[in-house]
């Protein structure tokens, strides 16, 4: 059976952040049916739109699905308060994400395997590898992307002191770099697609020495890979 293809990415609705502001006050399946004809056409259409431009570059893309997964959570509210993509495979991955708090723009690993966080931990002991991602993310944090600090440990992980000279980089449980950005009219216009596409190249740097240094996670089921936030 043939699919429609997307139609070219022209930039999102003006009406985006009003619904996913109603979506925050009133997360309902009320609210989603009443609203749904925004949601299809200034947000699921043109995400895939967005989606389907960035692919050739930065593929495989896909726009995250809407509902939440609720089964193990204490939250029960049944819909994602963001539109989000996700591009790429690997050791890294490209993440964009648009929500009344802001607009993200990201790469990495968001909730790497054990595998993968005890490699980069290793790295930390190497001197010449360390100095070089040291000096790769000096670069990035000039450009505006800068290291997810977020659910570090609060003490060092097992097998490290608490004197390390980098316990700032072993305690990080996220191998990402972004960058918060104000959602703004930008977000409407074909020229997105643009900013979008010059973010994820600034991230693929990192994602590139993460799939050199770091690599995939060993087991293929479990936590960790290219999980991206949220």
């Amino acid at each position: 059976m043939a699919t429609t293809a997307p139609e070219a990415f022209e930039g999102f609705g003006p009406d985006l952040l009003d619904f996913y502001e109603g979506l925050v006050a009133d997360n309902s399946r009320a609210y989603w049916e009443a609203h749904q004809p925004v949601y299809d056409r200034q947000v699921a259409e043109p995400a895939k739109a967005l989606a389907a431009a960035l692919d050739e570059e930065f593929g495989p893309v896909k726009v995250f699905r809407p509902h939440r997964d609720v089964r193990f959570s204490k939250d029960k509210s049944p819909y994602k308060t963001s539109v989000s993509l996700m591009g790429g495979a690997g050791a890294g991955i490209h993440y964009f994400s648009i929500s009344p708090g802001g607009v993200d723009l990201a790469g990495g690993t968001y909730m790497p395997s054990k595998d993968q966080l005890r490699r980069f931990r290793d790295l930390q002991d190497d001197e010449r590898r360390a100095a070089g991602m040291d000096a790769l993310l000096a670069e990035l944090d000039e450009q505006g992307f800068s290291p997810l600090e977020e659910d570090a440990l609060k003490t060092a992980p097992r097998g490290w002191s608490r004197d390390h000279p980098r316990i700032d980089v072993l305690r990080r449980k996220h191998l990402v770099v972004g960058q918060d950005r104000e959602p703004g009219p930008w977000l409407e216009d074909a020229a997105c697609l643009d900013e979008v596409a010059a973010a994820w190249r600034t991230v693929g740097r990192w994602n590139a020495w993460l799939e050199r240094h770091v690599g995939p996670p060993l087991a293929a089921t479990g936590p960790g890979g290219t999980r991206a936030p949220g």
